[in-house]
């Protein structure tokens, strides 16, 4: 791979929610902050959730089971990170793995946005990150910039925001479709909204007809829910920027792009997996 076969690589905007590890027996989940709102699941000792929102004495969070649900703040331990070995973040669509510390290396590799690294070690690699790189049935080093990459420390610890989403999926605007890809070289629809709340600390299903199960169903669509869409069944979904309009890798042959609700899909259903208001800090 030649270093001019490579596209301009675009900053990844993107946040790192709070894990919280459940510290009780066995943890109601409602589907509001409130201790008579309806029970939808159950958090167990020792469980991870992912905080994506807070009020009041409640946290909106995602469970290990991806369930959604509010749950009681004094029964959580929260913690900045569960696994603090990894200490750094691909925050670039595509971070090129060179043989070298060097700019004009050979390319063996690429690693996608999101990636936690450790490095291997440090050496004299200087403005690089030394990673131990699958090469056959061996290890070689690889090496990545430093400018590809960001502290996990340095990334924002609170919740994601409907505008992060949208900050995030500006990044890919102009993506080739590829059926069943999940990176900036190529993705589908499902697997662009995925990759959008992934980057957000978001957990999605695979599969549109899966997204689409999840969250909870809205009448009218703001900047972050998703548009499912399908004749019969779920079969596309998008991200909506406004009541109407909306980011999506919609066919093979097109690019992610924006559109707009009309009678060409038909939209079977909205779902939200924010908490309303979450707080902008």
């Amino acid at each position: 791979m030649e270093a001019t076969q490579l596209t301009t690589r675009t900053r990844v905007a993107m946040v790192w929610p709070e894990v919280a590890t459940v510290a009780s027996g066995v943890v109601d989940v409602r589907a509001e902050a409130d201790d008579a709102a309806e029970l939808v699941d159950q958090a167990h000792f020792g469980e991870q959730l992912r905080v994506l929102g807070e009020r009041g004495e409640w946290l909106y969070v995602q469970g290990e089971d991806d369930y959604f649900g509010w749950i009681r703040s004094d029964t959580l331990s929260v913690e900045s990170d569960p696994h603090p070995d990894p200490l750094w973040i691909v925050a670039t669509t595509l971070a090129p793995v060179r043989a070298d510390a060097a700019a004009d290396a050979e390319i063996i590799g690429e690693i996608p946005a999101g990636a936690r690294l450790s490095e291997l070690a440090s050496g004299d690699a200087g403005d690089w990150l030394v990673l131990s790189w699958r090469r056959g049935k061996g290890f070689r080093r690889g090496y990545v910039a430093a400018a590809d990459t960001a502290p996990l420390d340095d990334l924002p610890r609170r919740p994601p925001t409907p505008a992060d989403l949208l900050a995030t999926a500006q990044a890919f605007i102009g993506s080739r479709y590829v059926w069943g890809g999940t990176t900036e070289r190529g993705l589908d629809c499902s697997g662009f909204v995925q990759q959008v709340y992934r980057l957000n600390g978001v957990g999605l299903p695979r599969d549109a007809d899966q997204q689409a199960v999840f969250g909870r169903p809205v009448e009218r669509a703001s900047p972050g829910d998703l548009f499912f869409f399908g004749a019969e069944r779920v079969t596309h979904v998008a991200l909506a920027t406004s009541e109407s309009e909306f980011l999506h890798a919609p066919q093979s042959g097109a690019v992610v792009e924006r559109g707009k609700l009309g009678p060409e899909r038909r939209l079977r259903t909205i779902r939200r997996y924010l908490p309303e208001n979450v707080r902008e800090t």
